[in-house]
């Protein structure tokens, strides 16, 4: 059975903050952002994990916005993102724990811009 190649605006939501999130663990472990590799690497993880298909041009479209987010976010909280609050948003399965508050602000923070972009 195939699975469809699209994502509903909260499956977009979800892998754009997976993406943000991924990219802030790795400018606090490493002090660098995702290279464009582990970028496509964490999206096909995403999907992988959550049985979830997109076409190459939502996978693109999402990837290039994660690392504006990312940088939006890590200045937004500048004083109150560290190591902790990095390592505290995946879950042991790396999955997003949304029980974390910094998840639940960049899920929130990603459903926005794509609402205001009305991109489907």
């Amino acid at each position: 059975m195939s699975r469809p190649l699209d994502l509903d605006l909260r499956a977009r939501a979800e892998l754009l903050a997976y993406l943000v999130a991924s990219h802030l663990l790795t400018r606090e472990m490493t002090g660098e952002w995702l290279s464009v590799e582990h970028v496509v690497e964490s999206t096909k993880l995403w999907l992988s994990s959550n049985g979830g298909g997109a076409d190459l041009m939502q996978r693109v479209h999402l990837a290039s916005q994660a690392l504006d987010i990312a940088k939006r976010v890590a200045l937004a909280s500048a004083s109150g993102f560290g190591s902790k609050t990095a390592a505290g948003m995946f879950c042991e399965n790396l999955r997003l724990d949304f029980r974390s508050d910094a998840v639940r602000e960049i899920y929130q923070t990603c459903l926005n811009q794509l609402v205001g972009q009305r991109w489907h």
